[in-house]
């Protein structure tokens, strides 16, 4: 029932008590939906009456539960399921938003395709006919920007993309770069989780990583994040442990202005070790893989830097065009040296976290005047316009879209290259650091809708695709590179960086 990766964190103790689905639904007990999740319980029962939990949840008029059944057995589509009666969950409820939603879940929506993705589209069609050849220099690319629980979303879009490929998406992909929560999503993948596991966990943790503070800034200490991060990457894991893929994380080191962008890799240039700091790289021989993530999640407000070094999202939340760099820069390297390198970038894929809706603010202008009787002005609207001007601050740091996305699918379509792009639309803000089951609950709703009538096609086409690349071949065994049951933690100490 709990995976290696779970219990690791303990999670057989914390959800130890079988949850009865209906009970909990009838209660209205989203709490005890969320552990039978996690239990990995099943949500396909049937009552006496063939009914569904989304049968119950909907005759109720239950819609946070209607949602967190769509959300929770997203693989079982269970609002098309019928009871005894032949009736589905939209036909048991006389509630208005309940029936918006499943119809909009389960109704597909037809779209013009632009210029962008139907050029995407002869670009795919061409690179599976030349896939039949079997070239296997081919390498897919996954690209996961950063955005603090909201990594929940990504990963609920990878799951969709495995269930459509019929495989781990792992076997599918080659180089994986992430940046803040993005970089540990790449860093699960990389030490072989399981993307149903790595939903799982950032569930059960996120009140451990967001934990708060005894002191009013930053928001959260940084024992519960690095302890978490030691507890499920190993406390001794290495970056070269990370063989099957080539792994990027970003970060930014902010003890200098302006601040520098750094990069973790879990490999190197098959050049002498000696010349790897001349060019650009740290030996992953040295990198402790926890540190890295820590490093990339060190977001300014949220957490206190490590080691001098910030949230990558400083430089690139969304790394797409980062990775590619770091594709072209090590190919480059070898063949100079007289590596033979000949790797193709075959498919990109990059994944955010959701774009949120714009709201407005009154300003970010901070008026001081000096007289004699010292510094003076407006201070409510002094203190309020500095929270704005932090507030933009951040929200451009972490911006993931727009100019990102177009510069990183016209490189990918000057090189014949297919480019995808997943990212939903929220309907409401979601903080990075929102622990509130329900609030998480509705944006996976959000989520899985976009999934199911937006981007469905573009799944279909893109497994199509894998499917006739090369497949990764190499081992990925979670407990093999992770270190075994792993160890419970206290303070982190190590001499390595």
């Amino acid at each position: 029932m709990f995976s290696d990766v779970l219990k690791r964190i303990n999670a057989q103790e914390i959800y130890k008590r079988h949850i009865d689905i209906f009970h909990a639904i009838t209660y209205d007990n989203i709490d005890g939906l969320v552990a039978a999740f996690v239990r990995n319980e099943p949500f396909d029962i049937k009552d006496k009456n063939g009914n569904t939990p989304l049968h119950l949840a909907a005759k109720l008029n239950r819609r946070l539960l209607c949602r967190a059944v769509c959300v929770y057995a997203a693989g079982l589509d269970l609002w098309n399921s019928k009871n005894n009666d032949g009736k589905t969950p939209i036909e048991m409820t006389d509630d208005a938003n309940i029936k918006r939603d499943l119809q909009s879940i389960s109704t597909s929506r037809s779209s013009v395709d632009s210029h962008h993705m139907a050029y995407n589209k002869l670009l795919i069609e061409k690179k599976i006919n030349e896939n039949e050849e079997q070239n296997q220099n081919q390498k897919v690319i996954l690209s996961l920007d950063g955005g603090g629980l909201r990594v929940v979303l990504q990963c609920a879009i990878l799951l969709a993309v495995e269930r459509e490929l019929g495989e781990p998406l792992r076997n599918r992909i080659h180089w994986i770069a992430g940046t803040s929560c993005g970089g540990i999503m790449a860093s699960s993948i990389g030490v072989g989780i399981d993307l149903a596991d790595a939903l799982r966990l950032y569930i059960i943790i996120r009140k451990r990583i967001f934990g708060g503070n005894n002191q009013k800034f930053p928001k959260h200490s940084a024992l519960g994040i690095e302890t978490c991060l030691q507890e499920v990457m190993g406390s001794k894991t290495l970056m070269s442990k990370c063989t099957a893929h080539r792994l990027v994380v970003t970060t930014a080191k902010v003890t200098l202005a302006p601040p520098q962008l750094v990069l973790f890799r879990s490999y190197a240039p098959r050049i002498d070790s000696k010349e790897f700091e001349q060019l650009g790289y740290f030996n992953p021989n040295k990198i402790l893989l926890w540190k890295a993530i820590r490093c990339t999640t060190a977001a300014p407000t949220y957490f206190p830097s490590f080691n001098g070094m910030a949230d990558g999202a400083l430089f690139c939340n969304n790394p797409c065009i980062m990775v590619m760099t770091e594709f072209a820069k090590l190919k480059k390297i070898e063949n100079y040296r007289g590596k033979n390198n000949t790797d193709e970038i075959g498919c990109v894929i990059s994944v955010g976290t959701g774009i949120e809706p714009s709201y407005p603010i009154n300003g970010i202008d901070i008026n001081l005047t000096s007289g004699l009787t010292g510094i003076t002005g407006n201070w409510r609207e002094i203190i309020e316009n500095t929270k704005n001007l932090i507030t933009v601050f951040l929200y451009q740091c972490t911006s993931s879209h727009n100019v990102h996305v177009g510069q990183s699918r016209e490189w990918c379509h000057s090189m014949q290259v297919p480019f995808f792009r997943f990212s939903p639309h929220l309907a409401a803000p979601f903080e990075l650091d929102n622990c509130k089951i329900e609030d998480i609950t509705n944006a996976m709703f959000d989520n899985e809708v976009y999934i199911r009538t937006e981007i469905k096609q573009h799944i279909s086409d893109l497994c199509r695709l894998l499917k006739s690349m090369p497949r990764n071949t190499e081992p990925c065994n979670y407990s093999k590179i992770t270190g075994g049951k792993g160890s419970k933690v206290g303070s982190p100490k190590s001499d390595k960086k």
